[in-house]
């Protein structure tokens, strides 16, 4: 793998995997629209490594203060200020339903989800899911949050493993549907990602053989991925803040229609 296609898939994954617009679904229409070769299982793990580490590194002040409110310890640290310990339980709530679908939707349905026409199909959904989030400024904080908003948020997530579903874009909207204000409904959605990240990952290293690799090429393509990632972090909440989180459904949209068209040719 040469320099340039490492830093360009990094910049893929990182764009990707944060804004609403499916990296699944673009890598599936990047190798059926330009072909070439699949990226080989080690650099896949590294990249969404990188980007779980954007997400770790930018909430890392909200992950210290989680952390210690399971001790305890109270923070004036927003969205979780002084509910700390029930927005722990929170994401964890929401990994179970998210574990179980994903595990059944990789095992018995990604196959048949992996080519333009379902991904054109999946894309168009997720626009219209972003859609609906257009307008809503739901006042609900975490000490209204329930075991039941949890595992809704997290069934959205597990379904969101087929390819042109957004994870991020349809968790924000369940959230907001829910009534969780902008703030929460965002911050809550990249948290509960890093744990599915992280076992998706895994899964994928030991399933599979890995082979030789060129060093160089994979570290460049990681830093690309993290720090991109971190900062489509910071885009996405600020979108999600500014009320301007649905636009993305005016790229998914058009995406989605020529997946649809260039498979029927």
């Amino acid at each position: 793998m040469s320099y340039f296609e490492a830093i360009a898939l990094g910049l893929l994954q990182a764009i990707t995997e944060f804004l609403p617009v499916s990296s699944s679904g673009h890598l599936v229409l990047a190798q059926s629209w330009f072909g070439g070769d699949e990226v080989d299982v080690l650099f896949d793990v590294l990249l969404h490594t990188a980007t779980m580490l954007a997400v770790l590194v930018y909430f890392r002040r909200e992950i210290v203060a989680l952390v210690a409110g399971l001790f305890g310890q109270v923070s004036e640290l927003p969205p979780f200020a002084g509910c700390e310990r029930k927005a722990v339980w929170m994401i964890v709530a929401a990994n179970i339903p998210t574990a179980l679908i994903g595990l059944f939707i990789e095992r018995f349905l990604q196959g048949a989800a992996s080519s333009p026409a379902p991904v054109g199909v999946m894309l168009m959904t997720t626009g219209a899911v972003l859609w609906t989030g257009r307008g809503r400024d739901p006042r609900r904080t975490i000490a209204d949050m329930t075991v039941a908003d949890a595992l809704i948020i997290g069934v959205v997530q597990g379904v969101a493993v087929l390819p042109g579903l957004s994870r991020a874009g349809l968790t924000i909207v369940a959230a907001l549907v829910l009534g969780l204000e902008r703030s929460l409904a965002a911050k809550y959605s990249l948290l509960i990602s890093i744990p599915a990240i992280a076992g998706a990952t895994l899964l994928q290293a030991l399933d599979s053989d890995v082979g030789a690799t060129a060093v160089g090429p994979y570290l460049s393509g990681m830093l690309i991925a993290g720090v991109v990632g971190y900062a489509a972090i910071y885009l996405i909440l600020l979108l999600v803040k500014r009320h301007q989180f649905y636009r993305f459904a005016f790229y998914v949209w058009p995406l989605g229609a020529l997946a649809l068209l260039t498979s029927l040719l």
